[in-house]
C-alpha cells in the first residue's frame, strides 16, 4: 500500500486538517519534476540544479509550515492530556480516601454496636438477680429499641455510600478508557506525521537527485517536539499502572482488556457476511413467492375473501420498522466510509458496538421472518386455519428479540437502545444527549406505527374471533369506535412530536438558550396542530360525505400542514444540515466544509427533502370522491415508506453537520466529566490571565477574580498547589514554544494559516 493511502486510511477523522498534507507535497514535487523536464532534454544540469534550488526554497518553507502546524497541535493536545491526567489522578486519590474513610467508619460502627451489646448484656445480668421476669423483658426490649434504629440507619447509609462509590468507580473506569484512547490516538498522530515527513523527503531526494531533503529532515524533523517527545508514552504507562493498581486490584490482564480499544475501523466477520448473504438470498426467493400467492389467491377454500385490508394494518408498521433497521445499517456504512465518527457522536462504547454488517444481519433476518409470516398468513387464510396468529406471532418474536435478557443476540446494543428509548419517553426528566434526540427524530418518521397501535389492540381484543375465524365480538371497547377512537389515535400519533418537544424544553432548561431550543420546540409544537386538525377533519368527514369541500377542518388542516412542512424544511436546511451558509465559498448553497465526495449528493438531497416534505399535498385530493379514495390506507403506507426514505437521507447530512462542528473542537474522544465543579481548576483561564495584572478573578462572581486567592481561602494543601503550579508552567512552556515558532515563521515567510480541508478518509485507526 502506498503511504498516501495508508495515511488517509489511518488518520483520526476529527484531526484530519492537522496532519501532514502529504498529497499536496507530493503533487508539488511532481509538478517541479515535470517543469524541469526541458532542462533534462537539453542536458543542462546547471540550469536544472538551479531550478531545483528555487523549488526547494518554496518546498522547504512549506515543509516548515507543516511542521510548525503539527508541533503546535501536538503541544495543545499534550497539554490537554496532562490536564486531564492530573484531574484523573486527583479523582482516583479522592475515591480511594473516601473508600478508606467509609471502611474505617464501618469498623467504628461495628465496634460501637458490639460495645453496646456487651453493655446491655452486663445490665441484663445485673438486673436479673434483682428484678422479676417481667422486669427482665422490659430491660431487654429497651436497649434493642435504641440499637436497632441506629443499626438500620447505619446500614442504609453504608448502602447509599456503596452505591455512590460504585457509580463513581464506573465513571472513573469509563473516563480512564476514554483518556487512554486519546493517548493512543495522539501517539498514532506522532508516528504517522513523522513517517509522512520521512517518506516525502526521501521521495524529494530521489526525484531531485540530492540529499538536501535528508539534511533538512535531520535538522528540523528529527529534533521536532512532536517526534522527540516521549511524554505520551510515559502517560500511557502511568495510566496502565494507575488503573491496574487502583481500579482493577492489580489484575493487569483485566485492566488492559478494559483500556485497550480495538481499531475503530469496522472489521468484518466472515460469519456475519455469510449470514447476511443467506438472508438476502432467502428474501430474493420469498418476495416472488408473496407476489405469486397474492395475485392468485383471492378467496379461501370456504369461498370467503382473504382479509387483505386487515393484513395491511397488521403488517405495514412492522415492515417499516425492519426496513428502517436496514437503512440505518446503510447509514452506518456511509458514515464509516466517509470518516464521520458516529461512534463518538452517539457516545457508543468503541469496544462494543454494531457494525453496518451486523445491522444488515439483524434487518435481513427480521425481513426473512416478516416474509415467512406473510406467506403463512396467505396460506392459512386460504386453508381457513387461524391466519391472524401469524402477524401476532411476528410482533411477539420482535418483542422477545428486543427484551431477551440473556447475553446473546447483541445484548449490549439492544439494551443501549432500550436505555436510550427510555430516556426519550421520559424526556423532561433526563438530560438530553445527541443519541436521545436522534432516536426521537427517527420516531417522528414512524408516526404510522403509533397510528396502527390502536388498531392492533382493538382488532385482537374485539374484532378477531378464533372460533370461527371471521366472527367478531358482539361488543367493542370504548376507544375502538366513533370519536373516542379518533381521540386515542390522535394522542398516540402526537407522542413522537411530544417527545421531541419535551426534549427541546429540557435542553432550554439546562442551557438557558432560547435559540435554538425554544424555536425548535415550536417546530414540533406545529406538529400538534397538524395532527389535531387532521383528526378533526377525519372525525367530521362523515357529515360532509356528499360535499367534502364544505368541511372547514379540511382547509384548516391544509394551512397548518403547509406551515408545519415549511417550518421543518427550513430547519432541515439551516440547522440540521447547516446548508445555505453565507461563508460557503465554492460550495454554493451548502457550507464551507463538506465530507461526502460529490456536491451532487447535497443538491439532490435538497430537492428530495423539498419534494418529500410537501408530498402530503397528494392526500388533499383523496378527500374528494375519486377512485383513489378506496386506496387511502395503501397510499398512507406509501407515505410512510417515503418518510422512512427521507429520514434515511436526512441522517447522512445531520451526522455530517454534527461531525464537522465537533471537528472545530478537535474532540476525538468523549470528555467524561467526573470531578466536582468546586475542585476543578480552570487551567485555560489561568494560562490566559496569569500575565495580566490582577487578571485572575473569582469564578463565582459575575466578573473574573483571582483563582489563586480562592484556592488559598479553601486551605488547599501546599503540596497540591506546587503540583498544579508545576503542571501549569509546563503547559505554558509548551504553548509558548509553539506560538513563538508560528510567529517567527509567519514573519519570515509571510505565510497565512492553512485552511481546514476535509479529508475523504476512512474511519480507520492503527494503534501502536
Amino acid at each position: 500500500m502506498k503511504f498516501a493511502e495508508h495515511l488517509s486510511a489511518h488518520v483520526t477523522p476529527e484531526w484530519t486538517s492537522q496532519y501532514i498534507r502529504y498529497d499536496d507535497m507530493k503533487e508539488l514535487l511532481a509538478q517541479a519534476v515535470a517543469k524541469a523536464q526541458p532542462f533534462v532534454d537539453d542536458s543542462d544540469n546547471v540550469l536544472r540544479e538551479q531550478f531545483f534550488l528555487r523549488v526547494d526554497e518554496h518546498f522547504f518553507q512549506y515543509c516548515e509550515k507543516e511542521a510548525t502546524k503539527i508541533n503546535t497541535f501536538f503541544a495543545e493536545k499534550l497539554a490537554e492530556a496532562i490536564r486531564r491526567w492530573e484531574t484523573l489522578q486527583n479523582e482516583v486519590d479522592h475515591l480511594e480516601s473516601s473508600r478508606r474513610h467509609a471502611s474505617r467508619r464501618s469498623e467504628v460502627s461495628t465496634t460501637n454496636t458490639v460495645a453496646v451489646n456487651e453493655q446491655n448484656d452486663d445490665t441484663k445480668s445485673t438486673k436479673k438477680n434483682r428484678r422479676s421476669v417481667h422486669s427482665e423483658e422490659r430491660t431487654i426490649v429497651a436497649p434493642l429499641a435504641r440499637v436497632l434504629p441506629e443499626r438500620l440507619v447505619e446500614k442504609t447509609r453504608e448502602k447509599q455510600t456503596k452505591r455512590v462509590q460504585y457509580r463513581k468507580r464506573n465513571d472513573l473506569k469509563l473516563a480512564f478508557s476514554e483518556f487512554y484512547l486519546m493517548l493512543v490516538l495522539l501517539q498514532n498522530y506522532q508516528t504517522l506525521n513523522f513517517t509522512g515527513f520521512r517518506k516525502i523527503l526521501k521521495k524529494h531526494d530521489k526525484l531531485f537527485q540530492t540529499i538536501r531533503g535528508e539534511e533538512w529532515r535531520k535538522l528540523h524533523i528529527d529534533s521536532a517536539p512532536f517526534h522527540t517527545s516521549k511524554r505520551v508514552e510515559q502517560l500511557i504507562n502511568e495510566v496502565e499502572t494507575k488503573y491496574t493498581e487502583t481500579l482493577e486490584s492489580g489484575d493487569r490482564s483485566r485492566a488492559m482488556k478494559r483500556l485497550r480499544v480495538p481499531p475503530l475501523e469496522e472489521k468484518q466477520s466472515p460469519a456475519v457476511t455469510f449470514r447476511v448473504g443467506v438472508f438476502v438470498g432467502m428474501i430474493c426467493l420469498l418476495v416472488p413467492a408473496v407476489i405469486v400467492l397474492g395475485t392468485n389467491l383471492h378467496d379461501s377454500q370456504s369461498t370467503k375473501p382473504l382479509a387483505w385490508r386487515q393484513a395491511l394494518f397488521l403488517y405495514r408498521s412492522t415492515f417499516l420498522i425492519v426496513l428502517h433497521i436496514i437503512l440505518v445499517g446503510i447509514n452506518v456504512y456511509g458514515w464509516s466510509s466517509s470518516g464521520v465518527n458516529h461512534v463518538l457522536i452517539f457516545e457508543i462504547d468503541p469496544r462494543n458496538h454494531l457494525t453496518y454488517q451486523q445491522f444488515l444481519e439483524i434487518g435481513t433476518f427480521l425481513f426473512v421472518l416478516w416474509f415467512l409470516s406473510f406467506v403463512g398468513f396467505i396460506l392459512s387464510s386460504y386453508f381457513d386455519f387461524y391466519p391472524f396468529i401469524q402477524p401476532l406471532g411476528f410482533v411477539t418474536t420482535i418483542l422477545l428479540f428486543l427484551f431477551n435478557p440473556t447475553h446473546t443476540l447483541y445484548h449490549h446494543a439492544r439494551f443501549w437502545f432500550l436505555k436510550t428509548l427510555g430516556r426519550v419517553i421520559c424526556a423532561p426528566f433526563y438530560r438530553v444527549g445527541f443519541a436521545d434526540f436522534w432516536l426521537a427524530d427517527q420516531l417522528t418518521s414512524l408516526e404510522l406505527l403509533f397510528f396502527d397501535i390502536e388498531y392492533f389492540f382493538c382488532f385482537y381484543i374485539y374484532d378477531v374471533g378464533w372460533w370461527p375465524i371471521y366472527s367478531t365480538s358482539p361488543t367493542r371497547g370504548f376507544f375502538c369506535y366513533s370519536w373516542p377512537q379518533v381521540v386515542l389515535q390522535t394522542i398516540l400519533m402526537v407522542l413522537p412530536s411530544w417527545f421531541r418537544f419535551a426534549q427541546c424544553l429540557r435542553r432550554y432548561r439546562d442551557t438557558k438558550h432560547k435559540f435554538p431550543h425554544l424555536v425548535n420546540a415550536g417546530k414540533y409544537a406545529s406538529g400538534f396542530f397538524v395532527i389535531g386538525t387532521n383528526a378533526a377533519r377525519r372525525a367530521t368527514a362523515v357529515y360532509y360525505i356528499d360535499y367534502p369541500t364544505s368541511n372547514p377542518f379540511l382547509y384548516i388542516w391544509i394551512i397548518t400542514t403547509f406551515i408545519g412542512a415549511t417550518y421543518k424544511l427550513i430547519w432541515d436546511f439551516k440547522m440540521d444540515w447547516g446548508f445555505f451558509d453565507k461563508n460557503a465559498g465554492e460550495n454554493k448553497f451548502l457550507r464551507d466544509q463538506i465530507v461526502y465526495p460529490s456536491k451532487f449528493y447535497y443538491y439532490a438531497a435538497i430537492i428530495e427533502d423539498t419534494i418529500f416534505r410537501y408530498i402530503w399535498i397528494i392526500n388533499v385530493f383523496l378527500q374528494f370522491r375519486t377512485r383513489s379514495a378506496e386506496y387511502a390506507d395503501v397510499i398512507g403506507f406509501i407515505f410512510g415508506l417515503v418518510e422512512i426514505f427521507r429520514r434515511f437521507i436526512w441522517n447522512y447530512f445531520r451526522l455530517e453537520n454534527e461531525h464537522l462542528n465537533n471537528c472545530g473542537e478537535f474532540r476525538a474522544v468523549r470528555d467524561i466529566s467526573i470531578a466536582p465543579i468546586s475542585t476543578t481548576i480552570d487551567y485555560t483561564t489561568l494560562e490566559d490571565m496569569m500575565d495580566k495584572e490582577k487578571g485572575i478573578k473569582n469564578r463565582r462572581q459575575s466578573k473574573r477574580h483571582d483563582l489563586i486567592e480562592k484556592i488559598n481561602n479553601q486551605d488547599i494543601q501546599e503540596e497540591k498547589i506546587n503540583k498544579e503550579t508545576f503542571i501549569i508552567n509546563s503547559l505554558r512552556k509548551l504553548s509558548t514554544d509553539s506560538n513563538s515558532k508560528i510567529e517567527e515563521l509567519n514573519k519570515n515567510f509571510n505565510i497565512e494559516p492553512s485552511s481546514t480541508i476535509p479529508d475523504e478518509s476512512l474511519d480507520k485507526r492503527i494503534f501502536f
